[in-house]
């Protein structure tokens, strides 16, 4: 039988002298892990009693501490502990946390005083998640830069997708007539003037350059604008084509 208790006062079994005894000389074995989030508190490990005799009971308090702050436990009560078995635990409890250092002791204490006591170090910092969605709700210069990065990721993905293709293609494809190469030529050609008569744009927090209407360039910032006169004055600065575009 086992269960989680929450509480703040605590009372000790012996004097403090006999519980240091029994600490020390306790070989009751205890392997847990500590985490931290900003709305939870939580202890889960395991323990192993290796002496002879069985226990009644074995009370798992958990505390944790910030500086000169004070002090919250939360309490877990397993029963009728049997020598040379692994028992596991969770212990938890939904608090508000801040962020920083945090020391968090763990005693086990059982019908004739403490048997064990632990003290790990740890840190709540802010998640992953949390600092992505705050780049979401602020479009700031390292959103954008963390904006376009993964644009031109996907880019990137797409053209070797799309080269891979090609090259499939190429193998099945029959030898154009002359008649048919002149045509593509005089496309490219009609699609090369199209091009250079365009105005495009791009950022200075990417590489990449656009049509006005694309809608990445839509997101781009005023003050990070820039213009071209022609996709070879683009391509002069060090700018690439916008792949969803295709400028």
């Amino acid at each position: 039988m086992m269960g989680c208790l929450t509480g703040t006062d605590e009372r000790s079994l012996a004097s403090s002298s006999v519980l240091e005894h029994q600490v020390a000389n306790s070989s009751l074995q205890m392997d847990y892990d500590v985490e931290l989030s900003d709305d939870l508190f939580r202890v889960r490990g395991s323990l192993f009693y290796p002496m002879n005799g069985s226990l009644d009971y074995l009370l798992l308090n958990a505390t944790l501490r910030q500086g000169e702050l004070p002090s919250l436990s939360t309490k877990y009560l397993l029963m009728e502990i049997e020598p040379n078995r692994d028992y596991s635990f969770e212990i938890c409890k939904s608090v508000k946390l801040a962020l920083g250092e945090y020391d968090c002791t763990l005693q086990a204490e059982g019908p004739h005083g403490v048997l064990a006591e632990e003290e790990r170090r740890v840190s709540l910092v802010p998640s992953r998640t949390k600092q992505a969605a705050d780049l979401d709700d602020s479009w700031n210069d390292l959103g954008e830069a963390i904006f376009w990065q993964k644009v031109e990721e996907e880019e990137n993905e797409r053209k070797r997708d799309e080269q891979d293709e090609l090259e499939r293609k190429a193998q099945d494809r029959s030898p154009q007539s002359p008649e048919t190469s002149n045509d593509s030529s005089l496309a490219q050609a009609s699609a090369g003037l199209q091009e250079e008569d365009l105005q495009l744009v791009g950022s200075v927090t990417s590489k990449k350059y656009h049509r006005p209407d694309c809608r990445y360039a839509q997101k781009i910032k005023p003050e990070n604008l820039i213009r071209f006169e022609s996709v070879e004055d683009a391509k002069a600065q060090g700018y690439l084509p916008c792949k969803v575009c295709s400028p």
